[in-house]
């Protein structure tokens, strides 16, 4: 059920958005939008499969930690 609710979602927004774009041949603005978009549709399908997707928060933490070598405080 969640799924549907997902797919119907994302069809609704691109139905909103896409015909613009195509009408006024706005094609970098539609390439970067379907980027974007399918990777969120990818995210949202996940999550609604009940996959625990890990936090980027944690990605970046470690990269300011062994890349820049910063230190920070929890609080």
């Amino acid at each position: 059920m969640n799924l549907l609710l997902v797919f119907m979602a994302f069809a609704g927004i691109a139905a909103l958005d896409l015909p613009g774009m195509v009408k006024n041949k706005r094609w970098r603005d539609l390439a970067v939008y379907s980027a974007i978009f399918l990777l969120v549709l990818g995210l949202g399908t996940l999550m609604a499969l009940g996959v625990e997707i890990p936090s980027p928060i944690k990605a970046i933490q470690a990269f300011y930690r062994d890349v820049l070598h910063l230190s920070f405080k929890m609080s």
